[in-house]
């Protein structure tokens, strides 16, 4: 199966006859695009006769888009168009070369570019194009979304939780932490677990490190776990759930995620901002955020939503979600999607 595949991007990039797409109401279809040393796994789920598709960009890095390829999200939203999962170089399922040199932005930019672009070849330069981001995907959006003709590509753009300013992201995270902490602790809520990140927070107040990032990074998915108000996510659940599902190896998830932890690449990511460039974005755009996401907070979506010169926009709020609005508060997620997919398609 491998095998043919990829004799079929062979006959793909030296421009002989198209391979032979169905199309049809239902479909699972998986395939993989080669690019600098990645072999980067892609499935199509759902309605591709409407030529309507949305790709979904995971967080991460090194994390995978299949977890978002849920039963609900299959329901509402597949039936009407087609999802696609790319799993990101050294990423989910997505083989190739282990290589450094090749596992920065510019890099992963360009890996976008032509997954959009063999999307068009296979299903039709005409298809609809929508990209839902999330988390550390809103730093890969934003900057593809800022770079000179990239936004013909797309018919539009969904900010989930996004991040397009790391140091801003920093020291929003940690502001959160302190002014939750401190009104939790005044109700006597967690107390022995919100003093520890307070006292981290106020020994460390800004010019953050790596290291520093990543421990506000921790703490801050611990202190979901801490609000009544959110669904809980179990990240252990979802990995034996849809890697079975989806036929992903194990293996491959662990390694990749291990690998992403590469310390040159973090270290760039750690300093990498959009903020200034948010303003050549034009096209429609709808922001979601979860109310009590201490991870890419609140004031983040703002910031976003804030610089961009689009005039079809809108910034919508889960009251009922972290991070993760996307499993958090699904039906909430599936009808503005829907809404904005079926307007600008």
């Amino acid at each position: 199966m491998r095998k043919a595949m990829f004799l079929c991007f062979l006959l793909l990039i030296s421009g002989c006859q198209k391979e032979k797409i169905s199309f049809a109401e239902k479909v699972s279809d998986v395939f993989y695009v080669d690019n600098a040393g990645a072999s980067m796994r892609v499935l199509v789920n759902g309605n591709t006769v409407t030529s309507a598709f949305i790709l979904f960009i995971h967080g991460g890095p090194g994390v995978s888009s299949y977890f978002y390829d849920t039963d609900y999200i299959g329901r509402f939203l597949g039936d009407k168009y087609a999802t696609v999962y790319w799993d990101q170089r050294n990423a989910g399922a997505s083989q190739g070369n282990i290589n450094g040199r090749n596992l920065n932005l510019d890099q992963m930019v360009e890996d976008l570019k032509k997954v959009i672009g063999i999307l068009k070849f296979r299903y039709g330069d005409n298809i609809s194009l929508f990209l839902v981001v999330h988390s550390f995907g809103g730093l890969i959006a934003a900057d593809f979304m800022t770079r000179p003709d990239c936004q013909k590509m797309v018919k539009g753009l969904i900010d989930v939780d996004g991040s397009h300013n790391y140091p801003l992201n920093d020291t929003l995270t940690r502001q959160m932490l302190l002014s939750t902490g401190i009104r939790q602790i005044s109700q006597k809520k967690n107390v022995d677990k919100w003093e520890p990140i307070i006292a981290y927070c106020n020994s460390h107040p800004g010019n953050f490190s790596l290291e520093e990032s990543q421990q506000l990074e921790k703490y801050s998915t611990e202190a979901e776990n801490y609000i009544d108000s959110i669904k809980p996510v179990n990240a252990v659940s979802l990995v034996l759930k849809y890697a079975i599902k989806d036929n992903i190896p194990l293996s491959s998830l662990v390694v990749n995620l291990l690998y992403s932890e590469d310390l040159i690449f973090n270290k760039e990511l750690s300093k990498a901002q959009f903020s200034s460039e948010l303003y050549k974005v034009t096209v429609p755009v709808l922001v979601l955020w979860g109310k009590y996401d201490f991870t890419c907070p609140l004031p983040l979506g703002q910031d976003f939503y804030n610089r961009i010169s689009s005039t079809d926009k809108r910034f919508v709020i889960s009251n009922y979600s972290g991070h993760n609005m996307i499993l958090q508060d699904k039906k909430l997620f599936c009808d503005e999607v829907n809404s904005f997919v079926s307007k600008y398609r």
